[in-house]
């Protein structure tokens, strides 16, 4: 899974340049921070966690329960992966010069507040941080800290993954480290709706007409809508809890294995400010829109 998710990625970014027109602009910086993420790799390669009792966790996805696999992370790491990101960014946009120093500075005094271990929630603690200092905006701030954080957890958890019994698991949550979903795909073999997780990688089918956030299953509450009339990006959501998630139609690329989501999330993230603007929230959490953007939201 690692090796596909990083050394496929210019392919992959070039096929989403051909697909989508608004990928123009983004392209560069998310090229950029793939390349970064594959070098930072290459020289300092992850070995995954043990994998997790196939028996046990059987039970618990057979029970309805996420096995919520999230390890501590090296928190120094975690600081140089997100400096080689930001300094990677610079490169491509060096209006960002100030911002990166006063990222590069408080990277270092989380060094210093966790020298050993940090987890997932600490992690985000200092994500929220800066949003709150101004440091970052909300977009920036979610580019930067998801694209570290997947990067660390899809190597580690990729050996538990591929065994885990997904095939039995119905909830909406990732079965193996509990996120949310922000992305799935319609099956090329059979249109069937499988969800994959931003954070670990895992996938899984999901009910096609059901809500993942808070499992609605009446039609009339459930919808979607496209742009760009070309139809593979669709904005799921639902009236219910007003959150959505976006699908990619993988049946016009008959390439589900190879196909790296989260690169078409980044591709198409002129829907989350649509799905924003019609009062819609991302029920993954990741919030990739920045509030004065869906200012102008007509009521």
């Amino acid at each position: 899974m690692s090796h596909i998710y990083f050394s496929s990625y210019p392919d992959e970014i070039s096929r989403c340049s051909r697909i989508y027109k608004g990928f123009s602009d983004a392209e560069p910086i998310v090229s950029a921070v793939f390349k970064a993420i594959n070098n930072y790799f290459e020289k300092h390669p992850l070995n995954p966690l043990p994998i997790i009792d196939l028996e046990d966790s059987t039970k618990q996805i057979r029970a309805g329960e996420s096995i919520n696999l999230n390890p501590a992370l090296s928190t120094k790491d975690v600081v140089e992966l997100l400096k080689r990101i930001s300094e990677a960014m610079l490169v491509v946009n060096p209006q960002l010069k100030e911002i990166v120093e006063h990222l590069k500075g408080s990277f270092d005094l989380f060094l210093s507040d966790f020298p050993d271990k940090v987890s997932k929630k600490d992690i985000k603690d200092l994500r929220d941080l800066l949003i709150k200092e101004t440091v970052l905006e909300q977009d920036l701030a979610t580019f930067l800290f998801s694209m570290m954080l997947s990067s660390f957890y899809r190597q580690q958890l990729e050996s538990s993954s591929e065994v885990l019994r997904t095939d039995l698991w119905e909830g909406g949550d990732c079965p193996l480290c509990g996120e949310k979903p922000h992305f799935g795909m319609l099956r090329s073999e059979d249109g069937a709706k499988v969800l994959e997780c931003w954070l670990c990688g895992t996938r899984w089918v999901h009910t096609r007409i059901k809500c993942p956030f808070c499992n609605n299953e009446e039609q009339e509450d459930l919808g979607y809508f496209t742009a760009e009339s070309n139809e593979i990006c669709r904005v799921n959501f639902c009236k219910l809890c007003c959150q959505y998630y976006k699908v990619f139609d993988a049946r016009k690329f008959d390439a589900d294995g190879a196909l790296s989501l989260s690169i078409h999330n980044l591709a198409t993230l002129a829907y989350d400010l649509l799905a924003r603007k019609e009062g819609f929230t991302a029920g993954s959490g990741l919030d990739w829109v920045n509030e004065n953007e869906v200012s102008d939201r007509q009521d």
